[in-house]
């Protein structure tokens, strides 16, 4: 083999060790945040089992969210998305830090049904929310044990600077829950809109 053969393999052998590394890196980082994200989704199901609040809030919207405290972050309830066998703790606050380890509120309240969830596109977050068929189900129990039942209603496509198409709801709009994640090249946000079926 010709020297210009050598590089040309060199180069093919690191491409492809370089790729598995960083597929070997994401897996670990997925695998971590959704251990965390369990993790807490257990701690708060034992709070929230004790409340005696079995009254739905939804006709006051302008209620604030109650959280619970867990190793200093503040956490609005547990989401779950029996399709894709994930039960996730969600924060109350946005950031991305948090964000690493647990999906997190970006907007609005459940109470004022346009609550905004958002998570990395790890596949044991929301790497595969777009995997769901309509109809398919997603729960949010708040700190209080009240259970909103959607349904999806639509998937869409939106760009990272449409941040107001996300989050505002028009008179059209036929959604009470979103969940969103960027794609995997970044460039853009795959929204799936949920409706509220039952509480």
């Amino acid at each position: 083999m010709n020297k210009k053969g050598v590089v040309f393999v060199t180069i093919g052998v690191f491409c492809l060790a370089s790729a598995a590394a960083l597929l070997v890196f994401n897996k670990v980082r997925s695998d971590n945040a959704y251990a965390q994200s369990t993790r807490i989704a257990d701690i708060l199901t034992e709070q929230i089992e004790k409340s005696e609040d079995n009254e739905f809030p939804t006709d006051n919207p302008d209620r604030e969210m109650p959280e619970i405290s867990v190793d200093g972050m503040g956490y609005s309830g547990i989401l779950e998305i029996p399709d894709l066998d994930l039960r996730l703790s969600v924060a109350a606050d946005f950031d991305y830090d948090t964000l690493q380890s647990s999906p997190c509120i970006y907007s609005g309240s459940v109470y004022s049904k346009n609550i905004v969830i958002a998570a990395h596109n790890y596949d044991m977050h929301f790497g595969r929310i777009s995997s769901l068929s309509y109809d398919a189900k997603v729960i949010f129990t708040d700190t209080e044990n009240h259970r909103y039942i959607t349904k999806v209603v639509d998937i869409e496509t939106l760009r990272p600077e449409q941040v107001e198409e996300l989050t505002t709801k028009t008179k059209d709009s036929d959604w009470d829950l979103t969940l969103f994640t960027c794609n995997y090249s970044g460039s853009e946000r795959v929204t799936l809109r949920c409706k509220l079926v039952k509480q």
